[in-house]
């Protein structure tokens, strides 16, 4: 996850590297010509990697391994650079090799976790986090705070992809609704079900069963990573000596569990204070902008995570919303294809990009993005939706299905009301 990109596992590598390239040997002829070669690429490899030039960084460091195959520090640092630029499961086999060679060192295992995450492969994510977690504590050490602070990374993300899976079907909204009351309750009160990596892979099987099981496994994974991300919270107070992650933590337990907006800014400009420049701070401190109304601000701290790594997806996310809300469609549809190039099976991106595209009269594509998510059972409370898709048919010729559809927005509009007035008497 980001939140690796930071900190002591990097910087760890990087002493590693540099150590191993201090190392000198006796060799044949042809021994001491291949050690040179490997020498000269890692080293070459590792200088780029420490500009953050990964793109450039990955031909050398794959000559290196070819020479040495094995070669952890080779494995790990083209691992690493593999996943910054996009080549998530090329890096996969790249770190597991890593992480097999020093079967005690938490580093590779935490970059593991990072890319099957990428490839929604998010059982074995949790897996691998919680064995960097576990390569990370010693006698001398109760737990690698770099570690730690990866897997919360991690289960605050879940908490949200999955809260938003939740509201993306009627089925899942009450409870999400359940979610928001539990919100206001200590969170000792929650208990998780069972083992994360389990409850993952019975989450993964459950899209091909009924819709209500797979609501109730989210719900329960959801609980589940709001407790592990409090638990990471509690540690890193009592035992933590990284004054920026702390805050960084803080804030995100404050926007993703509290629904504490402002609250959370403060937390992440105490973090950027202590590390300016990171993308993934700037990225959070856009977020809780925009959940407390501050566009602006928002706009301008989504751009700047992007202007330092163009692939942060809660910046794109961020900088979406606030292009719709803004009624900049041309300035959103670019932002949301991205979005849902990064991320195809989510529901809620492909119905935001549907709604732009309808605002710009590309109505063929925005009905074959609108149609089948509320055909599958997207929620339209207010019968908005069924609006937009209605005005698309008709522009498209389809008379007899917009007004089936406008029916329809009109039926849920009018039982959203009658159920608003209901409940204010």
């Amino acid at each position: 996850m980001s939140s690796l990109e930071k900190t002591g596992w990097v910087r760890a590598a990087a002493g590693a590297a540099s150590a191993v390239l201090l190392l000198g040997a006796q060799f044949s002829s042809a021994q001491m010509d291949a050690e040179a070669r490997f020498e000269a690429l890692l080293k070459q490899g590792f200088q780029l990697h420490q500009e953050s030039k990964f793109e450039e960084a990955i031909p050398a460091l794959e000559g290196a391994r070819r020479i040495a195959p094995q070669d952890y520090f080779a494995n790990l640092l083209l691992g690493i650079d593999l996943l910054r630029t996009g080549k998530a499961a090329e890096a996969v086999p790249r770190l597991e090799l890593a992480a097999r060679v020093k079967p005690r060192e938490a580093i590779a295992s935490g970059y593991l976790g990072e890319a099957e995450a990428e490839l929604g492969n998010n059982a074995r994510a949790a897996a691998s986090y919680l064995e960097a977690g576990r390569r990370g504590q010693s006698a001398d050490k109760k737990f690698d705070e770099d570690a730690v602070e990866a897997w919360a990374g991690f289960a605050l993300e879940r908490f949200r992809a999955l809260n938003e899976e939740l509201r993306s079907s009627d089925a899942g909204m009450s409870r999400a609704k359940e979610l928001e009351v539990n919100k206001t309750k200590p969170l000792a009160e929650l208990k998780c079900a069972g083992s994360i990596e389990v409850m993952e892979r019975g989450l993964a099987l459950k899209n091909t069963q009924s819709q209500s099981a797979r609501v109730d496994a989210i719900y329960q994974l959801v609980v589940c990573y709001a407790v592990e991300a409090e638990k990471v919270a509690d540690e890193l107070k009592s035992g933590g000596e990284d004054a920026a992650a702390l805050h960084r933590m803080r804030g995100d337990v404050l926007l993703r569990l509290s629904d504490d907006p402002a609250g959370a800014e403060k937390e992440f400009a105490e973090a950027i204070r202590l590390r300016p420049g990171d993308p993934a701070l700037l990225e959070r401190m856009a977020e809780a902008q925009f959940s407390a109304g501050e566009e602006n601000a928002s706009k301008e701290s989504a751009l700047a995570a992007l202007k330092i790594d163009p692939h942060r997806r809660g910046a794109l996310r961020t900088l979406a919303s606030l292009e719709m809300n803004a009624r900049d469609y041309e300035a959103a549809v670019p932002v949301l294809r991205e979005l849902v190039k990064e991320e195809p099976a989510n529901r809620m991106l492909k119905v935001q990009l549907g709604k732009a595209l309808a605002q710009l009269d590309q109505d063929s594509e925005a009905y074959g993005l609108l149609a089948p998510a509320l055909a599958a059972g997207y929620p339209d409370e207010k019968g908005a939706l069924h609006a937009v898709l209605s005005r698309v048919l008709r522009k498209m010729g389809r008379a007899t299905e917009a007004d089936k559809a406008e029916a329809e927005a009109k039926r849920l509009s009018d039982k959203f009301q009658s159920e608003g007035t209901h409940e204010s008497k």
